[in-house]
């Protein structure tokens, strides 16, 4: 039985702390996983985290609205009711995501995800075959990526993170952290406001002194920016595990 399903996208590990989105089917999919990497919340991040699927048959429902308070609504506003989440991995070798989304609630039965996990094993041939000569000898384009252009975005939200760590004090963490929470309180994709950054358009201010040797930013300099509504390490984007078990219904 076909996965019936509206969308998808992948994204791929770049570090064991950092992922980019590969390819999306259409704009709801791609605004899923860019409000993801924004929040620090979500079923690619949940089933990269844990290394397991994350299948979720309505978002909308109270325990979806629990799981994932801020994705959540956004989900549900973007017209994602139901959501499935696989990691990719060969070995120990950790790849990415494979995140799928359905307009309607409804959850998948066993020979949809047993699809679902082909697809996961097709993307990751696909991932590493990517830049190798083809059989008949011609050459590939160089830098090309069979999915579509590779994370838009994402290199600056990486440049911006360590410019505001610098601007602010603080660790890589609580840059990253204060860099989701101004996108969140403004309204904008994350990868817009990092390249403000880069280009020197946005500056972070502390109005403390930055710390020394290490030592933990002043709370009032992480009020400062924002860290009131997400606060400075926590749910972090990590690196999938697995196409494991089923986390979630």
């Amino acid at each position: 039985m076909p996965v019936e399903v509206d969308g998808a996208a992948l994204s791929v590990a770049t570090r064991p702390d950092r992922r980019q989105r590969a390819h999306a089917t259409d704009a709801v999919a791609a605004l899923l996983e860019e409000q993801q990497f924004t929040l620090g919340e979500g079923p690619s991040i949940e089933a990269g985290a844990s290394g397991g699927q994350i299948l979720i048959a309505d978002v909308s429902s109270p325990a979806g609205a629990s799981r994932w308070p801020m994705f959540a609504p956004v989900a549900t506003a973007a017209g994602a009711r139901a959501t499935f989440a696989f990691p990719l991995q060969v070995g120990a070798i950790r790849l990415g995501t494979l995140t799928l989304y359905r307009a309607r609630p409804g959850s998948l039965i066993g020979e949809q995800v047993a699809d679902a996990v082909t697809l996961c094993r097709t993307a990751v041939v696909v991932m590493l075959t990517a830049g190798q000569t083809p059989p008949n000898g011609a050459v590939p384009d160089q830098g090309a990526w069979p999915l579509g252009g590779p994370g838009e975005g994402r290199i600056e939200v990486y440049q911006a993170t360590e410019m505001v760590a610098v601007q602010l004090g603080t660790g890589l963490q609580d840059a990253f952290a204060a860099l989701r929470a101004r996108a969140f309180t403004d309204g904008v994709p994350l990868a817009r406001l990092a390249r403000q950054v880069v280009d020197r358009r946005l500056r972070f201010h502390c109005s403390t002194l930055p710390p020394s040797d290490g030592a933990a930013p002043d709370s009032r300099c992480l009020d400062h920016v924002g860290l009131g509504q997400l606060r400075p390490g926590s749910r972090l984007v990590r690196a999938p595990a697995s196409c494991g078990p089923a986390g979630g219904t």
